[in-house]
């Protein structure tokens, strides 16, 4: 393979210009046309059977989805992330709380998260501490 100095600067305005538009661009994020909104319910009964408190209770999502919780039950409910009332984390990626507006006090009542990073984000009824979900994002 031979060498050519004008490699160096094809490199160089290589580089430059993948720079220029990661500054430009910023982070990628996935355009709102192609993001999906999933739905999961909480179904009637879920308050006295907590182990199918969420259905589905493991979903996959893409980055810049939504999931959309529906309380399909007569029971105050919660929405919260992390593992259980004890997780240090619980309710930093999102918390629909125990209290309106956001808080799933009725049937009929929704609460929804769009989900900007890939990871696995446990989740669970605060009220309910049995019933439990996961959303995996890529």
């Amino acid at each position: 393979m031979s060498y050519n100095k004008n490699d160096n600067k094809i490199l160089l305005v290589s580089l430059i210009a993948v720079s220029l538009a990661a500054t430009i661009l910023g982070p990628y994020k996935a355009h709102p046309a192609f993001a999906a909104t999933v739905d999961v319910s909480i179904p009637k009964g879920a308050s006295t059977n907590p182990t199918n408190g969420f259905d589905p209770k493991e979903i996959n999502v893409k980055v810049g989805d939504t999931v959309k919780w529906a309380n399909n039950d007569n029971a105050l409910h919660t929405v919260t992330s992390g593992k259980d009332g004890s997780d240090p984390n619980k309710g930093k990626d999102f918390d629909s709380g125990l209290t309106p507006p956001n808080a799933l006090t009725t049937i009929g009542k929704t609460f929804q998260h769009t989900f900007t990073t890939a990871g696995t984000f446990p989740y669970f009824c605060q009220v309910h501490p049995g019933m439990a979900g996961t959303v995996i994002v890529k």
